[in-house]
């Protein structure tokens, strides 16, 4: 554009998705630190044009919108008096700049023939603070909950007051600009009461984050559109706030359930929305009600409510006792919580980069290559200690190896396990050496540890980054898109999973309630089913949707072991009572997924008969 110097370094790169990237820059006229979005040119003119061009001239339009003064609300329920006082630009991005033509007009710059956008600097979003914090194993106070949440409710209450809905509302969408949290990502914004498509490309939305109502929208048949209304945002900023209390998406674990035996993240994506659409009460740990009582009953009573007719709209939830509590210290409205910086100003938070590349969840393995891994009990330090492997990343997350001793291809660590993990840099007798520790999501799992090697610093980096985005779920957090594929793979899904599902249960309302429950033993991850210590006793159920729940005591709450689509393709074998410790014990295996083959669940009944009832619920599924 001739105004502006942008940096093509690799640290100054701010994030990427499929249909643009953003660096930082600096203004050559004033010195001034902008970030600067460029669209990329899409692989197929003739199908991503349009597409590209509306989210470029959508941006411009809700950015230029939101930095008007506020007007007017047609609806009461929108309004709140601190909204009167608060300047747009202290909750919203400030747009600097964009490419346009000789009219004025949004549109490719006439020199090169790219689209650009050029905003103020943010220097960290609420993911990194919260990720910083997750790392220091350092959890907010009850203050800074309470004040960080109010920040975040009135920005979107904003947003809600100007007639636009966000759709894609996470801590990685709220950004740190020199003291104050902002809304960032508005080029998804629609006017409320606005009505879309399963076809429409230029909506995304992140599943871990989204309500139940959107869910049901995807998946269900009879609901190919849906009214964007701003209760759709609320159920997200209810999940955002939540993390504050627990430093990671609380709806992880149930996502990574699904992920656990071999589903893409597309797939996994899919069931887990299936299960969100049929919860009629939010599925929180109850580590969020013991963190503040008051919290909890906002969360519950006004943000996450699953029936979205009596869910509150943001404004109303400014006016919660749990955020009025300590508002009469201010005896001003210039001295309320959302004049104070929510996020600390001199904390030092590194930013990461945000890719927004989509999963195309293809069955090739994502990364494949060698690694050295140190022997279990091994000497970092003894090269006699290491032993060369080849290794992949498989398209599900998990990372895989091949067994020369079974002439096997196994998961090492599954794809679930590796949520939240630490990859750490360590000094070994072998260059590029790394850790991988992986902490149990069960209370009867065992924490992993493994150290490996990579052949050079560029395949260090490689596996390192593949790992990360694993442990970080990023399948769970990053944006989904909607169009024709997205609307072909869940007609897929509906038929190939949901047409079965039907015959187990049709209570949609209560898919996951039990119809046959029983204890159940089952041996630890990588446990030895002949030592009593590798056992331990579980209550678990068949669930009307033929899924096999339990309730983890960790996580507070029920988790689906194996989804439907998981046992109606399992085979079962009878384990004889001379083969393990406890008696009854039966095998569950799962087909493998393309090359990778899993090691079977193991259980035991409590009785021969319990035993056969169990595969007796199994087969039902089955047929």
């Amino acid at each position: 554009m001739g105004k502006y110097k942008m940096s093509t370094s690799k640290q100054d790169l701010m994030g990427e998705g499929t249909s643009s990237i953003c660096r930082k820059g600096v203004c050559l006229e004033t010195g001034q630190e902008v970030a600067i979005k460029v669209y990329k040119a899409p692989k197929d003119p003739n199908k991503g044009e349009d597409v590209r061009l509306q989210k470029f001239r959508r941006q411009i339009s809700v950015l230029n919108m939101l930095q008007e003064p506020f007007g007017p609300v047609k609806d009461e329920r929108l309004w709140h008096p601190q909204l009167a006082s608060t300047k747009p630009s202290k909750l919203f991005m400030t747009l600097l700049d964009y490419s346009k033509d000789d009219s004025g007009t949004p549109a490719p710059d006439p020199q090169d023939g790219v689209m650009y956008v050029v905003t103020e600097l943010a220097q960290y979003s609420l993911k990194d603070y919260l990720s910083l914090r997750r790392d220091q194993d350092k959890g907010l106070s009850r203050g800074a909950v309470k004040n960080i949440s109010k920040a975040i409710i009135l920005v979107v209450a904003g947003l809600h007051a100007k007639g636009l809905v966000h759709l894609d509302l996470k801590p990685e969408n709220l950004m740190m600009f020199n003291g104050r949290l902002k809304l960032i990502d508005v080029d998804g914004c629609v006017p409320a009461g606005s009505e879309i498509s399963i076809q429409d490309s230029s909506i995304s939305f992140s599943p871990c984050y989204c309500a139940p109502e959107w869910a049901r929208f995807l998946i269900e048949e009879s609901e190919s559109k849906i009214t964007v209304n701003p209760h759709l945002d609320v159920w997200s900023v209810g999940m955002t706030v939540c993390e504050l209390a627990t430093l990671d998406a609380v709806l992880k674990p149930m996502y990574a359930n699904f992920l656990r035996n071999g589903h893409s993240h597309k797939e996994a994506g899919f069931l887990f929305m299936d299960w969100l659409g049929s919860i009629s009460k939010a599925p929180l740990p109850k580590s969020i009600e013991r963190f503040d009582d008051g919290f909890h009953k906002m969360l519950v009573g006004s943000l996450l409510v699953c029936d979205h007719t009596h869910r509150k709209t943001l404004a109303q939830c400014l006016s919660d006792p749990y955020l009025e509590s300590d508002s009469q210290r201010a005896s001003t409205v210039d001295q309320t919580t959302s004049e104070a910086p929510p996020l600390p100003v001199n904390e030092k938070v590194d930013r990461t980069t945000r890719n927004r590349i989509e999963d195309t969840s293809s069955k090739a393995p994502q990364f494949k290559g060698t690694l050295w891994k140190l022997n279990n009990d091994g000497n970092a330090q003894e090269p006699a200690h290491w032993l060369k492997r080849d290794m992949w990343v498989a398209f599900n997350g998990s990372l895989c190896y091949f067994s020369i001793k079974e002439n096997k291809r196994l998961v090492l660590v599954d794809g679930s396990r590796l949520t939240g993990a630490k990859v750490t840099k360590i000094s070994a007798a072998r260059d590029n050496a790394f850790r991988l520790d992986c902490a149990a999501h069960d209370e009867h799992e065992k924490d992993i540890n493994i150290c490996f090697s990579a052949e050079s610093p560029d395949e260090y980096t490689k596996w390192t980054g593949l790992l990360m985005h694993t442990a970080n779920m990023d399948g769970a957090i990053q944006t989904m898109r909607l169009g024709r594929d997205v609307a072909a793979d869940i007609k897929e899904f509906r038929l190939s999973v949901k047409n079965r599902r039907m015959k187990v249960g049709a209570d949609k309302k209560h898919q996951f309630a039990p119809i046959f429950r029983a204890k159940l033993w089952k041996v630890k991850a990588e446990g030895d089913r002949r030592k009593a210590e590798d056992w331990f006793e579980r209550e678990m159920w068949v669930a009307k949707n033929g899924s096999l729940v339990y309730w983890s005591k960790k996580e507070d709450r029920e988790l689906v072991y194996y989804t439907h689509e998981d046992i109606h393709k399992a085979t079962f074998t009878l384990i004889a009572n001379e083969d393990s410790y406890i008696p009854w014990a039966f095998q569950v295996n799962l087909p493998p997924s393309g090359e990778v083959q899993f090691a079977p669940g193991e259980f035991a009944a409590e009785t021969e008969a319990m035993r056969d009832c169990w595969i007796e619920e199994f087969r039902k599924i089955q047929g």
